[in-house]
């Protein structure tokens, strides 16, 4: 993934500056404010790191990626759309290519029977399982008519990645699955919104209950919780959902103690030992902290400060705005591009609720590369034919 990530910034750098390319009316609103956006996490890096007086490299892999997003997204928003056709059959065959991963290797998951690869924790693997199926569906009639065989195609890649999801156990990826059917329930018919959605939200209510009542899985994870929590309130604090709570509660003290610039970029796992000596939380959330916060949004705040919180808002929330205005287009090619980011954005700021997305290196190419050609196609020149 970074490999070809790579090689596409190369081409994308090239393309810019190759003579005769550089379309200076091409840098509108859309594209300042898509830099500023990709460009803040490596701003925010240094100004905690310029605070601590503790320059170290490795905070700016994940950043760096977000920050090349940019060459890709000028490169490509000149291209033909044509030229990204290919990019709608790649959704429904990674989401099948999961699956058929899981079948391949049921009963052999790595130290867990949740569904995963050698290389993917199960979070990761059934969030991005999930989120490369619904953008398969709400690929559907993208660039024109799309033929019966590509239809059934992308629907079978969105059942694919909502069944991986399941297996994977990833209770904070299914919170978008409601969302996401229920948006596109609605957008069936753009001229009677009201109307889908008095029947889409009872018949999408009614399918949860379903699955929670003959879904073995679903009823055991979402039954957990609840376990979890009064185990919990009753003093028991290393269940999976209490060890969270411990983190989260460490994140909002730490950051309490250092509400401008936060703890450094490696300053909360640093702090694990020292907290869980004072019994502030246990030796099992505080090993468990030194790999991440279990929140993206935390994980800023507490290690980069306000910086870090205003960072990824816009990464999450600049580009969502911009698919928002997009998906208004009359346009059915910018149209459906801005839906279909609407459903990346807003999908990885809920995946980001519960884990940190942004500390894995191949997490972060797979948004910024998405998000930059989805971002290419829904804000693209009418005149950008080459």
């Amino acid at each position: 993934m970074n490999t070809l990530f790579f090689l596409l910034v190369a081409l994308s750098l090239f393309t810019i500056f190759k003579p005769g390319r550089v379309h200076p009316k091409y840098f509108d609103g859309n594209a300042v404010a898509f830099v500023l956006a990709m460009s803040s996490g490596i701003a925010a890096i240094f100004l905690s790191q310029a605070y601590h007086g503790d320059f170290n490299p490795h905070p700016y892999d994940a950043a760096s990626r977000l920050l090349l997003a940019i060459p890709i997204y000028l490169a490509l928003r000149n291209a033909n759309t044509r030229t990204l056709s290919s990019f709608q059959y790649g959704l429904p065959l990674g989401a099948i290519a999961a699956l058929l991963v899981v079948w391949l290797m049921q009963g052999h998951y790595i130290a867990t029977e949740r569904a995963s690869t050698a290389f993917m924790h199960p979070i990761f693997f059934g969030d991005l399982a999930l989120m490369l199926g619904f953008l398969s569906l709400f690929s559907i009639n993208w660039l024109n008519q799309d033929s019966k065989s590509v239809i059934a195609l992308k629907t079978f890649g969105c059942l694919a990645g909502i069944y991986v999801s399941v297996l994977s156990e990833s209770r904070g990826g299914w919170i978008t699955i409601p969302i996401f059917m229920t948006m596109w329930l609605v957008l069936q018919n753009r001229k009677r919104h009201l109307i889908k959605l008095s029947y889409a939200f009872p018949l999408l209510l009614l399918s949860l209950l379903a699955s929670y009542y003959f879904v073995d899985i679903v009823q055991q994870r979402i039954d957990q919780i609840f376990y979890d929590l009064a185990d919990f309130s009753n003093g028991q604090a290393d269940t999976s959902v209490g060890q969270r709570l411990q983190l989260w509660k460490a994140a909002l003290y730490l950051y309490g103690n250092n509400p401008i610039f936060g703890v450094g970029p490696d300053g909360f796992a640093n702090s694990m030992t020292a907290l869980s000596q004072t019994g502030f939380i246990t030796q099992e959330a505080a090993q468990l902290g030194k790999g991440e916060v279990h929140s993206q949004i935390l994980a800023n705040l507490v290690e980069l400060g306000i910086p870090g919180l205003l960072s990824i808002l816009s990464i999450y929330f600049v580009p969502l705005f911009i698919f928002m205005n997009s998906a208004k287009s009359s346009s059915n090619t910018r149209r459906t591009a801005g839906i279909m980011g609407v459903c990346l954005t807003l999908g990885f700021f809920i995946f980001g609720l519960t884990v940190e997305t942004f500390n894995i290196k191949m997490i972060v190419s797979f948004y910024s590369l998405t998000l930059a050609v989805l971002l290419a196609v829904a804000t693209r020149h009418e005149d950008a034919t080459t």
